[in-house]
């Protein structure tokens, strides 16, 4: 009898334990960049969410390497190009050291954007992020967005 008691109490002793998930933790990480930074604009986030070393890549436009290359890219984009630029997660997965996103962006474009002139047009597209955690900071990311559908809706083709 005694042998019962001693595992029931360590059966339930283990099971109210709190086991870390670094999926969990990864994913509350990323989401929290999304919605603090990219739409609530909060940049200087960016210090304790990126690692020093970063690495950002997004398909048909240059690497940016380094936290404060980062910060002025996300300066101009977030606070730039586009208005009210608002991001809303899809879908996420998340394994080991990744977390990836689908996501739609959205926003008013009202100043240049990759060499296009203004065109106080609201454009929405589709992209997908793949974020790579280390030492529970955001150490790389690729992106790619779907700039044909962006660039259509806000009438940059045409020009």
């Amino acid at each position: 009898m005694k042998q019962i008691l001693l595992i029931a109490t360590s059966i339930i002793l283990l099971s109210s334990c709190s086991i870390k998930n670094p999926n969990t933790e990864n994913v509350a990480l990323v989401k929290r960049f999304v919605n603090e930074v990219i739409n609530d604009g909060n940049i200087d986030l960016i210090d304790s969410i990126w690692a020093e070393n970063m690495q950002w890549h997004c398909a048909g436009l240059p690497d940016t390497k380094g936290r404060q290359a980062y910060k002025l890219q996300m300066e101009a984009a977030v606070n730039g190009a586009f208005e009210n630029m608002h991001l809303d997660i899809i879908d996420v997965v998340a394994d080991n050291d990744k977390v990836v996103l689908y996501f739609t962006n959205s926003g008013k474009n009202v100043r240049e954007f990759l060499g296009h002139h203004p065109t106080g047009k609201f454009a929405k597209w589709q992209g997908v992020g793949i974020y790579r955690i280390e030492n529970g900071q955001i150490a790389e990311a690729w992106f790619i967005e779907d700039f044909i559908g962006m660039y259509n809706q806000l009438g940059f083709l045409n020009n």
